[in-house]
């Protein structure tokens, strides 16, 4: 009897010894993570890409008498460059070359010419003004560190626009009828505007060295739509017009490392 619980006694202790060098053999080797990095956001110092914006554009009013009156579709596209101020791919410069597409609608009233001698005093004129620029911003963007292939990102700075045409479409209510007319050319807009962005957004990592991402910003002019001095006046009350751009942005651009 004695002989059996000694052997099994033995046979106990073995067989925990045994399950504790294999609970060590397994502490040893190293943990594999379940996720892959494409990129270890070690990057050069400059990279560059595309940028694709869409926006919904308005015009905040300075001009007594005049009301906004609704949105139009604006877009922003072109090519972006970003300078490495770090080792790692977080903090950068960030400019470049864009086309945008921006604008606004507003109603009021004011005196309408046809022709040569009929003029329709007072009228309710309702228009969209519509302008071309190019642009190069100046911002600061950041970026966080790998998470599963995400990057969050924000940026903010200003936006030097330089206006290459404008135009108008009005649309009046004379009596009971409206009378539109078609786009025309405008002379009203300023050369050089100037915004305020700010955005936040994420990219993620396709390869080592190539980035999609998705932003959303939020534009403020800061200069206004209109010359000044009397060279875009209301033609009823004499005012000069006065009033910013505006707009929420959509953009999506890759990047290039």
């Amino acid at each position: 009897m004695k002989k059996t619980i000694l052997l099994l006694a033995v046979i106990v202790c073995a067989g925990t010894m045994m399950l504790s060098a294999q609970d060590v053999n397994k502490s040893k080797k190293p943990r594999m993570s379940s996720t892959y990095i494409k990129d270890p956001c070690n990057g050069g110092r400059i990279n560059f890409g595309v940028t694709f914006g869409q926006a919904f554009d308005w015009m905040y009013n300075h001009t007594e008498g005049y009301e906004k009156n609704g949105i139009v579709i604006g877009l922003r596209y072109g090519l972006n460059l970003n300078i490495n101020l770090t080792q790692k791919k977080s903090f950068y410069f960030s400019t470049g070359f864009f086309v945008e597409h921006r604008g606004g609608k507003m109603e009021f009233l004011d005196n309408i010419p046809f022709g040569s001698l009929v003029i329709a005093d007072s009228t309710h004129t309702q228009r969209t003004y519509r302008a071309t620029y190019i642009t190069i911003p100046t911002m600061i963007t950041l970026k966080t560190g790998s998470i599963n292939n995400f990057f969050i990102c924000g940026n903010a700075g200003l936006l030097h626009s330089f206006n290459v045409k404008a135009s108008n479409i009005d649309s009046y209510m004379i009596g009971n009828e409206v009378w539109s007319r078609q786009r025309v050319p405008s002379d009203e807009a300023a050369l050089l505007r100037e915004s305020f962005i700010a955005g936040l957004g994420f990219e993620y990592s396709i390869t080592r060295n190539m980035r999609a991402g998705l932003m959303v910003n939020y534009i403020q002019g800061i200069t206004n739509y209109f010359k000044g001095k009397g060279k875009a006046q209301n033609s009823l009350s004499k005012l000069d017009q006065r009033a910013n751009l505006g707009c929420v942005e959509i953009a999506v651009n890759i990047n290039f490392f």
